[in-house]
């Protein structure tokens, strides 16, 4: 059986910003890039974006630093 993976932008009030599905083997870390770019276009006025610890490393730092000026808060 396949599962998937919900990678979900909200704001502070809990509001849906932006949805991103994948397959559940696909690493958080590595399917959050495309969310990302997509939330950009739509919010360009974001400044900061918090993620648990599925979300820290190089590499998630790299697509965060490749779509936009925002931070990331883990």
């Amino acid at each position: 059986m396949l599962g998937r993976k919900r990678h979900i932008l909200t704001d502070t009030l809990g509001l849906l910003l932006a949805v991103s599905v994948h397959p559940a083997s696909i690493q958080d870390r590595d399917g959050a890039e495309a969310l990302l770019r997509e939330a950009r276009r739509s919010f360009p006025f974001i400044e900061r974006i918090i993620g648990d610890a599925g979300y820290q490393g190089r590499k998630m730092e790299t697509a965060v630093a490749c779509t936009g000026t925002w931070k990331l808060q883990i």
